[in-house]
């Protein structure tokens, strides 16, 4: 197994059962004690673990950011000025891709005067928001249903948007290094990495507190989006950074929201 490999797998484990000992994971790794130290040293150099006597346990950011309940909870008002600029991407008429974020489901009360509209999603919350909705053409990827992320993953949904069309997709990402967005999952990658395919336009939307922060996985250079939505506070040489990469970004002040108590 692959070291990147094996270390998603032991991270895998980790959201699971939250910290484990070094015995468990050299028992589940199927590897040396000393290929389990080396990996969660990696790993909490990337400050995904901590390392504990006699074992590792998950920091508290990488346990809770998955979880889709605590995500959406957390920069409301960032979240809901991201998504009115989101909601100006959008025209009558179109198919727009949604992905599993909350960012992402936080535009729905923003679209009501965008409709009619094609929406296609893998988030059971944009489902539930739109499932009763006039002039909404609902498309609901299939697959694999995560509950952590209360979302679609999977060969399934994969190969579903594969066969769509859509005008616009609409990203968020849990992490950004350098000038490229990371994410710790690798089936939540393939599935946003099969809806940017789809779409003839991108836009991706973080608050500025992802920036800097560690994931696993290379999601996309943000240089391949159409858009790069990000709230103000960036500092100056990150902004020059992600300017002089090519990235067409554009900073956004949060504001008090819409009132549809979002």
């Amino acid at each position: 197994m692959r070291g990147e490999v094996r270390r998603e797998a032991l991270l895998q484990y980790l959201r699971v059962h939250e910290n484990a000992t070094v015995d468990e994971l050299v028992e589940q790794m199927r590897v040396s004690r000393m290929t389990v130290h080396r990996d969660l040293d990696r790993l909490a150099e990337q400050r995904l673990v901590r390392k504990v006597r006699g074992g590792a346990t998950l920091t508290t950011s990488i346990l809770f950011e998955g979880d889709y309940a605590y995500r959406e909870r957390q920069n409301r008002a960032e979240k809901a000025a991201l998504a009115q600029r989101m909601a100006e991407l959008v025209e009558p008429g179109m198919a727009v891709v949604l992905d599993d974020s909350s960012t992402a489901a936080s535009i729905v009360p923003f679209l009501e005067h965008k409709r009619p509209l094609t929406v296609i999603t893998n988030g059971l919350k944009v489902i539930e928001s739109f499932r009763r909705a006039d002039e909404i053409t609902l498309i609901a990827l299939g697959g694999r249903y995560d509950p952590v992320s209360n979302a679609f993953f999977g060969l399934v949904c994969e190969a579903a948007v594969a066969r769509l069309r859509a005008d616009l997709a609409i990203f968020s990402t849990s992490a950004v290094r350098g000038t490229s967005a990371y994410l710790h999952d690798p089936d939540i990658i393939r599935a946003k990495l099969a809806m940017k395919a789809a779409a003839e336009r991108s836009v991706i939307a973080f608050d500025r507190s992802k920036v800097g922060r560690s994931a696993l996985n290379l999601f996309a250079p943000l240089r391949e989006f159409d858009s790069v939505l990000v709230t103000e506070g960036l500092p100056p040489e990150v902004r020059q950074a992600l300017q002089g990469d090519g990235v067409r970004l554009e900073l956004v002040t949060p504001g008090p929201g819409p009132g549809h108590g979002h």
